[in-house]
């Protein structure tokens, strides 16, 4: 029961990071630029779009690789 509440408790905590950056940088960074009439350059286009690829491919990999780190850190705490 214990682990349960926990579990709830941490995934409320990921559901609020997950729509709070999503806000900001979706929503409020490129909004408060096209209130401003901040002018969309190419290059400024590729560097926002290489932020998010590398943004992408930085949370895929912590998210593939923290599942082992914790079964190996876990396996060595029992022996």
């Amino acid at each position: 029961m214990e682990d349960n509440k926990q579990l709830v408790k941490d995934a409320k905590m990921c559901t609020r990071w997950a729509f709070g950056l999503t806000f900001v940088f979706i929503i409020l960074f490129p909004g408060i630029m096209f209130v401003t009439g901040y002018n969309y350059s190419l290059s400024f286009f590729k560097g926002w779009s290489y932020l998010a690829f590398t943004w992408l491919i930085i949370a895929g990999l912590y998210i593939a690789i923290r599942p082992w780190v914790e079964l190996y850190l876990d396996k060595k705490r029992s022996s």
